[in-house]
């Protein structure tokens, strides 16, 4: 019988990133990603289904959804991404269909670094706005709707505000392009509760279109719950806007 391979730290790193732009349902042996993971990493296609189920038991602030039983290693790697994600984005850039236009660099997100292309990009934006969308299913999480060239991946607490948490995915709402700008400009908030809040000095129009919603509450994503502490952060700077209308 061969014997049994420990996951080394930089195995982990490969799997946390497909785990973080992976559905629940394709957590299987015969998903095309979770095969070119498992040949890149010399292991099977169920060694890396079962690695994936794993990882899902380390978020906390959902009902677990994988098996109990994740690593030491495992561990230590979801909280290494979380202080700084360095490592699972290079994992994600190597093992993605098409490979970064430069080589992978180390960036400084606490220092809000950013790195040019043929444009100025933020670090990271790609990775994040596919994990977002991956937990809330593809669905705006006010309105329902499905199409991606109008979703985005809002930011609770801004990309230049706290460079640590900029691919946290518990900072992260999926909304469609109007509430993301209403979102991102303060015009909204939402609640303890997810209920949106809007601005009252808004003229009625805008408030009606912004009231075009299915309940005017978040649909919560499959995984990843908006943080409550960057949610309360977000109210705040809602509500100094509003006072000092």
């Amino acid at each position: 019988m061969a014997k049994r391979r420990n996951w080394s730290q930089e195995e982990v790193h490969y799997a946390l990133a497909l785990y973080l732009v992976t559905d629940f349902g394709r957590f299987h042996s015969r998903n095309p990603d979770v095969i070119n993971l498992a040949t890149q990493l010399g292991r099977t296609p169920s060694a890396v289904a079962l690695k994936l189920s794993n990882l899902a038991a380390l978020d906390a602030s959902i009902p677990q959804k994988g098996m109990a039983n994740a690593s030491n290693m495992d561990r230590q790697v979801w909280i290494e991404f979380l202080a700084n994600p360095n490592n699972v984005l290079k994992a994600y850039e190597h093992q993605s269909l098409s490979p970064p236009a430069e080589p992978t660099v180390e960036f400084d997100f606490t220092a809000a670094s950013e790195r040019r292309v043929e444009t100025t990009q933020r670090v990271g934006q790609s990775f994040f706005r596919k994990i977002i969308l991956t937990s809330y299913r593809k669905r705006c999480a006010l309105t329902g709707i499905e199409e991606t060239r109008l979703l985005n991946a809002s930011h609770i607490v801004a990309w230049k505000d706290d460079p640590q948490n900029r691919i946290n995915p518990s900072n992260g709402i999926c909304l469609n392009a109007l509430h993301d700008r209403a979102f991102d400009q303060h015009l909204i908030t939402f609640d303890e509760n997810y209920k949106m809040i809007i601005a009252d000095y808004l003229p009625v129009r805008a408030r009606q279109e912004l009231e075009r919603v299915e309940t005017g509450k978040l649909k919560l994503p499959s995984r990843f719950l908006p943080d409550q502490r960057f949610l309360e952060q977000h109210r705040r700077a809602f509500n100094e806007k509003t006072e000092g209308i």
